[in-house]
């Protein structure tokens, strides 16, 4: 499909010719192969969504209950997303140094066994093991979705498709309510279905890839199955097809030894320490004889941030192939992208980590209608999603929307907020801050489009992949904010609330909630008192989530406003095909400095937010 005068290395050309070759031009057999990838993708996804509407706001909150570690649930969450962020780089590289359906069959034996080991777990210990494996098979199914729409859909469809992946979310928050209400009271089974309900819809996903590959083999074609050095013929190139070695153990060693050191991993190792012995002492800390004071946990922060400085520093002089080139960190709208990125999954993680147990106190709610509450930001964000890509399409910019959503998701946090500083309680502010919160989309969708045409094709899917690793960091520093507000306020201010109550009574109800819910009526004085500690700690919460909110508005305007058109990026200005996309621009006149001074304020402030340069 390329011209010769395309780029040399045009990875996304040739899955799409490939993909065309292979699925659309292989009569019947290919046809049967194209629906069943489609069908298996899309009810895996349709699992995915299920498991991320319920597994950690219900499971996950229902399971620390049981282990009476219901104040841990931070840490729990801090950890899953310090691994789910780390294998990001991982899971992207696996995929170009074998194949997809080999990283699909690595993801998913990640997954299962995460879900066996938490579903059978005797202690929480084990439970947060299990958690922590699953973490790296969620990444995976995201990430690889991700690239698959950024290589084969131009800028003005990006939006759409990229938001496209998330609308089974919009049919299984309600299918979310039944299933919790069937499993709040045995949690265990509600894990042990995803275990075995994702392989068997992955599976057939995983042979039509395979099939692809053989039958691409026999063809002798490359399709999108096949791993980045046999699409880009990077081995052919070094080796004739000849003479070219099979594949052995040697071979595979030296393709792994590669591997590492194109992710990083001695960066990626010294960065996942670095911020889990910064961030894990935020929930440790009130557990630990001498609180802050305590020895190990000084070492721990200590070690934490030397291990930080030591990533800098090895990233800059010792790292063969860092995770942020120079070319990427010169890029003022990856910085921008990433700011904005971090510090929303930031706020929203701090929002998040402690609601589901704050409704679950105030609000005398069927399971239902608690798990339909927490599931109406993600059914909106699902649903505005692909609108917001067809509005991309319509106007072709994306910088206003973006604008529109950071401020509207900056108003959804202030209406969390009363007065006083507590968090509101009644039913109509909660509700229309879940609807805000689903404006989010105009800005979510905006930041991704916009990050990936500022990259060439080559490195979009780094691109894709460090500001998904930022972005689930960020994650799991909003959980320790919260924890550690948690962690420091909760147990004193329960103290306060409920004078009378015994110790052991508060030590009990402030690590499982479910006694708290089924033991004391609504009107209880024991429970009214814990409604006020959870409203006054949940408003220190939902404040913190309101300042972190406040950045990604800033970084907004930081954001080029580039045209999306048929070109796949902004910055080569190709199409799919290979062959150049004319871009309309704004006239523009070469001016003096002189000339530029001369120009009223305004006029410079409005060149300079619809600027679309790279």
């Amino acid at each position: 499909m390329s011209t010769p005068a395309a780029p040399k290395t045009d990875a996304g050309h040739g899955r799409v010719e490939a993909f065309n070759k292979v699925l659309y031009q292989s009569g019947r057999s290919g046809k049967v192969l194209l629906w069943l990838l489609g069908v298996s993708i899309g009810l895996t996804m349709f699992a995915y969504a299920l498991d991320q509407g319920i597994t950690s706001s219900i499971f996950t909150t229902m399971a620390s209950s049981t282990f009476g570690q219901h104040s841990s649930l931070a840490a729990v969450s801090t950890a899953s997303q310090i691994i789910r962020a780390i294998s990001k780089p991982f899971i992207g590289k696996l995929a170009d140094i074998t194949s997809r359906p080999t990283t699909y069959v690595v993801i998913l034996v990640f997954y299962v066994v995460g879900f066996a080991v938490a579903a059978s777990a005797s202690t929480f210990a084990a439970y947060t093991v299990g958690i922590c494996f699953t973490a790296v098979g969620k990444s995976g199914l995201d990430l690889l979705s991700d690239i698959i729409v950024g290589d084969l859909t131009p800028l003005q469809w990006r939006g759409f498709f990229g938001a496209a992946l998330s609308i089974p979310f919009v049919a299984t928050v309600p299918v979310n309510g039944f299933i919790a209400q069937a499993f709040v009271d045995n949690w265990r089974w509600g894990l042990g279905m995803f275990a075995i309900l994702v392989p068997v819809l992955l599976l057939p996903a995983i042979f039509t890839l395979y099939t692809m590959q053989r039958r691409g083999e026999r063809l002798g074609m490359v399709t999108m199955a096949a791993s980045k050095r046999v699409r880009t013929g990077a081995d052919e190139a070094k080796t004739p097809a000849a003479a070219a070695p099979k594949a052995t153990a040697a071979r595979w060693f030296q393709m792994l030894r590669q591997g590492l050191i194109d992710i990083d991993i001695i960066g990626l190792i010294i960065l996942g320490f670095a911020f889990s012995l910064i961030l894990l002492p935020f929930t440790l800390a009130s557990r630990s004889p001498g609180g802050w004071a305590n020895g190990g946990i000084i070492a721990m922060l200590v070690l934490g941030f030397v291990l930080l400085i030591a990533f800098v520093l090895f990233e800059v002089y010792l790292a063969k192939k860092p995770l942020m080139t120079g070319r990427i960190l010169k890029n003022r709208t990856f910085l921008a992208a990433v700011t904005i990125y971090t510090f929303n999954q930031m706020a929203s993680a701090t929002r998040n980590t402690y609601l589901s147990s704050y409704v679950y106190i105030i609000k005398e709610w069927t399971t239902y209608e608690w798990t339909i509450f927490l599931g109406i930001t993600t059914m909106g964000l699902s649903i505005l999603g692909p609108i917001v890509g067809l509005i991309q399409r319509t106007t072709h910019r994306y910088k206003t929307m973006m604008v529109f959503g950071a401020s509207a998701r900056l108003i959804a946090y202030g209406i969390l907020v009363q007065p006083n500083g507590h968090m509101v309680q009644d039913t109509a502010r909660l509700v229309v801050a879940q609807l805000l919160f689903c404006l989010g989309s105009f800005n979510v969708v905006g930041v991704r489009v916009g990050s990936q045409a500022s990259v060439p094709h080559d490195d979009m899917a780094t691109i894709i992949s460090l500001l998904t690793l930022w972005s689930t960091l960020g994650s799991s520093i909003g959980s320790a904010v919260a924890s550690a507000v948690w962690t420091h306020e909760m147990l004193p201010r329960m103290r306060a609330e409920m004078p009378g109550v015994s110790e052991a009574t508060v030590a009990k109800l402030y690590g499982n909630i479910r006694t708290l819910r089924t033991s004391y009526d609504f009107d209880d004085p024991v429970r009214q008192g814990a409604i006020r500690a959870y409203a006054y700690v949940n408003g220190h919460i939902s404040i913190a989530a309101l300042v972190l909110a406040g950045v990604p508005l800033v970084a907004t305007f930081f954001m080029p406003n580039f045209y999306l058109g048929r070109q796949q990026n902004a910055v080569t200005n190709l199409g799919l095909d290979g062959e150049r996309v004319d871009v309309p621009r704004e006239a523009r006149r070469e001016e003096s400095d002189v000339e530029r001074a001369r120009r009223p304020f305004y006029r410079r402030m409005l060149d300079a937010y619809n600027n679309d340069r790279v």
